[in-house]
């Protein structure tokens, strides 16, 4: 009896901990708590929900609080089982990455056995119980086909005290092969009802020195107009504040007074129809900020290109599918052979007529061995073309940014073309410091 009234104390010292930065979620808080909290852990817990109910968050600051030694992977960010099944070695075994180790564990990750290997090492060092979060794990259905079937059971292969979370938008029933699957621990985080947006609103956007009332009477405003069309939290947070603006300025220009409520409507109503169209075309707060002397098209373009959140290398694979597409072959040798580089330096100016003949003709068909080369001669590092490179090629496919043409069947050369467009490509490109003009023939002299 005494254990468990600790434990309650514990759960909702934690649900107080983290009220001021968490709102409107202390029975999810209470919940994943307790179920962290059981000894042993749980093996996997799978938890979901529309983008923006707080999963992450949540998951993370509970896991802090609890001093657990955890990882949490975002798993777009990892082509491989290798790559992912590495990071998480690294968090859990808090070793630092530096030149004197090659940046690289000292013991490769090839395959699971391993894995399971070095996670019972970890826990001969460090006996706190361990958690594994996968975000958007939806990405491990295309990984190796034994992969999230393992993950699911980390704590039954490895004989240790180790959970998986897995956090998704998707329901559990997207996972299930049809040889079924082991089933996790489920918890749903609903989305937010009006009052809890305006109640996360009003604590998160309201300004120090506006007051309470009339922010209220605002916030009542916008959602009336937002919400049937937006339930998005980061969207209607960020809309808040930009709308405010507009909404306050006859205000402080003595045009209107406070407690008007029908002038400020009828002021506003134009702003709020307006901003209902570009919903959802922004990355942050701080790109559009920055972006907003642009042309419009030109912003649209960039938060689309960032939005993908695209992994390193497919980065510039898209960016040579480009080249390739735009390029004509009989210049590859000109403009990616290295050793012409020192003998003829190429000016980065562009000509006055800055879309000339290529890039006006449209894309041009390439085969895959003319996209692979491409692809090595501008990366700055060394590496190996595998069936890593290759999925994401497919990946590429899958996104729409190329697309593969002609003969399906023709497996011995496939054919691609890149659906994007330069502006695209550029905002690709200025993401990993690659000067693309310096290898499109239209931006050339000579």
């Amino acid at each position: 009896m005494p254990t468990k009234k600790k434990i309650e104390i514990s759960k909702e010292d934690c649900i107080e901990n983290l009220r001021n930065e968490i709102i409107c979620r202390d029975s999810l808080i209470r919940q994943l708590y307790s179920l962290l909290d059981d000894e042993p852990l749980f093996s996997s817990i799978f938890i979901y929900g529309h983008i923006s109910t707080g999963k992450s968050l949540i998951v993370d600051k509970v896991l802090n609080y609890m001093r657990y030694n955890y990882s949490i992977i975002n798993c777009i960010e990892h082509a491989n089982s290798r790559s992912l099944l590495e990071k998480i070695l690294i968090d859990l075994s808090k070793v630092k990455l530096t030149a004197d180790n090659n940046y690289k564990l000292e013991r490769r990750c090839d395959d699971f056995t391993e894995f399971i290997y070095q996670i019972q090492e970890i826990t001969k060092k460090d006996e706190r119980p361990m958690i594994v979060v996968l975000e958007k794990c939806d990405k491990l259905r295309d990984m190796d086909a034994n992969l999230l079937p393992a993950l699911l059971k980390l704590n039954e292969l490895t004989k240790t005290n180790i959970c998986s979370i897995l956090t998704s938008d998707v329901i559990w029933d997207k996972f299930k092969p049809k040889d079924g699957l082991y089933e996790p621990i489920q918890l749903h985080f609903p989305q937010y009802n009006k009052d809890e947006i305006k109640e996360i609103l009003f604590h998160t956007t309201k300004p120090m020195d506006e007051d309470d009332t009339f922010y209220d009477g605002y916030l009542r405003t916008f959602l009336a107009v937002f919400f049937q069309f937006c339930n998005d939290l980061k969207e209607l947070r960020y809309m808040a504040r930009k709308n405010f603006e507009e909404y306050v300025k006859p205000v402080h220009e003595g045009k209107i007074k406070k407690t008007n409520q029908r002038a400020l409507w009828n002021n506003i109503i134009k702003v709020f129809k307006a901003n209902l169209e570009v919903l959802y075309l922004r990355v942050s707060t701080d790109d559009f900020e920055q972006q907003a002397k642009f042309l419009h098209e030109i912003e649209s373009t960039t938060k689309l290109a960032l939005s993908f959140e695209l992994p390193y290398y497919a980065k510039y694979l898209l960016i040579a599918a480009f080249l390739a597409s735009y390029n004509p072959a009989k210049e590859d040798r000109r403009l990616f052979l290295k050793e012409k580089v020192e003998k003829k330096k190429r000016k980065t100016t562009a000509k006055k007529k800055s879309v000339t003949l290529t890039l006006k003709e449209g894309p041009k068909i390439f085969p895959l061995c003319r996209l692979l080369a491409i692809f090595c001669a501008i990366i700055n590092s060394k590496i190996d073309l595998n069936a890593v490179l290759l999925m994401q090629v497919q990946s590429l496919c899958q996104l729409g940014l190329i697309t593969a043409v002609g003969d399906s069947n023709n497996i011995d050369e496939p054919k691609y073309k890149c659906c994007v467009d330069f502006d695209f490509v550029m905002v690709i490109s200025k993401n990993v410091g690659f000067e693309l003009k310096n290898y499109l023939c239209d931006f050339l002299d000579g």
